[in-house]
């Protein structure tokens, strides 16, 4: 019934009044299964830029990993077991963080749906963090067919008060790095995609770790279900222990 329910490092439900009210707030949405460094370094290098171009400390900032409904769902239905897992892992990437971190599950599965979510409590800046594919998505205009404005409504609904995007550049062909500053959408929005840019309402995160465009979580969770260890490599230490140790997201444990 309610729109979004958080959680804490530990896993407790809190009410969202409690958490968000009046604070700035930087989201990162995905499935997290698992959480990989890419993930968690698009995170931390979006922290990092937010906290110095708004100007506000480190402690002041509410930090969420978000999870839509859809998210959470495979084969058409919600699976508990999996939801409550990926909460525990992102917990233990919490803690890491060091900072006021909490998971979000919401109904919100449009991004301004969940900006205006956030709006409702708080008048500070929001940042929102996103992968460049998710960014060319959001310019797909078949997104916003029910709005009877169209794009332009929802991102005039998204981009209220001082919320911008920061945007992590991803691999393009050959091995180059496609990033905000080359991103080509349709041509008749393209103009619409360079006011935001010019404007600061989407943002290049300055700091990413080019060895960490090639990792998907996707491909991650493949090689756990396979059996392939080289998944280990693609996530934080942290996660891959709490997955070893309890057989997470379809790994299989080796009788003892």
């Amino acid at each position: 019934l309610a729109r979004a329910t958080l959680f804490t490092v530990a896993g407790e439900v809190v009410h969202p009044t409690e958490v968000l009210h009046g604070d700035p707030i930087i989201v990162e949405r995905g499935s997290f299964r698992p959480v990989t460094h890419t993930a968690l370094h698009m995170l931390q290098s979006s922290l990092a830029q937010f906290e110095q171009e708004t100007q506000v400390p480190g402690d002041a900032v509410t930090v969420l990993f978000e999870m839509t409904l859809k998210n959470l769902t495979e084969s058409g239905t919600i699976d508990h077991q999996d939801f409550l897992d990926r909460v525990d892992i992102l917990g233990t990437v919490g803690e890491q963080l060091g900072e006021d971190f909490h998971v979000m599950v919401s109904n919100c599965a449009e991004y301004y749906r969940l900006a205006a979510y956030l709006l409702r409590y708080t008048k500070e800046p929001i940042g929102v963090v996103m992968g460049l594919p998710t960014l060319q998505e959001l310019f797909e205009e078949k997104y916003y067919s029910k709005l009877e404005g169209g794009i332009l409504e929802s991102f005039g609904r998204m981009f209220k008060n001082d919320l911008r995007l920061y945007v992590y550049p991803s691999q393009g062909q050959n091995g180059s790095v496609s990033a905000v500053e080359n991103l080509q959408v349709q041509k008749h929005l393209q103009g619409l995609y360079e006011y935001l840019v010019e404007n600061g309402f989407i943002r290049h995160i300055d700091d990413y770790n080019e060895g960490y465009l090639s990792i998907f979580s996707r491909t991650a969770l493949e090689k756990i279900r396979a059996g392939d260890p080289e998944w280990e490599t693609m996530v934080p230490e942290r996660v891959a222990v709490i997955i070893k140790e309890r057989g997470l997201l379809g790994l299989k444990l080796l009788a003892t």
